[in-house]
């Protein structure tokens, strides 16, 4: 199979190797080619935030309703029987005094309907990527050993500090020289701080967006609110957070605070 062929038949897996799906044997062959192909490692790239906006919560039907309730009747006649939003008590400039709080909802309205359907076309293309890799994956033999298990990550309260963990309890950090595509600890650096794998799902619900980057080895690492994840070995328990504001490999570290419920000392 020559490369063009060899890379189709990569991308039609990336799908169900950004689930954690994908068996073993499968992924192995994926790592290998994303560790030496840039294109593909930028496909998966752009794959690896639709799995995150999939898992977001969703919103609470009062809070979905109320402002299509409330302005239903926008345009048409209100609860004094005057018509339109020029008729109901004009100040001395001549503008409907609710006209501004109007306009404000009926943009967030747009705004709300305009995310609804990216959150849909993202929910298309990351099932027609992963039914593709599912069609492949069912046609060829069967591999032997367990499907590789998404990371669960977990909340954790450590000096008073609400902090992002892994499921053992281990606080996770971000690294300042990092982009949201990118790690710039590589090397003996990630030895210090192991890559958190991807992907990544919640044990305890928190407020964020959790997603996964291609390392230049091939391998996925999570991500949360754009800052790839790392543990460190100087925390030899969970619960410790020795890595917080420390500089090491050419950038200062930080603990992942976040917001929501946390597991207590």
């Amino acid at each position: 199979m020559d490369d063009a062929g060899t890379c189709a038949g990569i991308r039609s897996q990336l799908g169900v190797y950004l689930t954690g799906a994908i068996a073993p044997a499968d992924r192995a062959a994926v790592v290998r080619h994303l560790a030496a192909c840039a294109d593909c490692r930028a496909e998966l790239a752009g794959l690896a935030v639709l799995p995150a906006l999939l898992r977001r919560p969703p919103v609470r039907a009062a809070a979905q309703a109320s402002p299509d309730d409330a302005y239903a009747d926008d345009e048409g006649t209100d609860s004094e029987g005057a018509v339109g939003e020029g008729a109901v008590g004009e100040d001395e400039g001549g503008l409907a005094e609710d006209a501004l709080p109007r306009r404000l909802v009926r943009r967030m309205m747009r705004a709300r309907r305009r995310r609804r359907w990216l959150l849909a076309a993202a929910a298309l293309a990351l099932a027609a990527v992963a039914v593709t890799g599912w069609a492949l994956h069912l046609t060829a033999p069967p591999a032997s050993g367990p499907a590789t298990a998404a990371t669960v990550l977990d909340t954790r309260i450590i000096d008073g500090v609400t902090v992002l963990t892994d499921a053992e309890g281990h606080t996770l950090y971000w690294f300042g020289p990092d982009t949201a595509r990118w790690s710039a600890c590589q090397g003996a650096c990630a030895q210090d701080w192991p890559p958190v794998t991807g992907p990544a799902t919640w044990r305890a619900e928190v407020t964020g967006t959790i997603g996964a980057i291609a390392r230049r080895d091939g391998s996925l690492q999570a991500t949360y609110d754009g800052h790839p994840l790392y543990t460190t070995t100087a925390d030899t328990a969970p619960g410790q957070a020795k890595g917080d504001g420390v500089w090491s490999h050419g950038g200062q570290w930080h603990e992942v605070a976040v917001t929501g419920p946390g597991r207590g000392d």
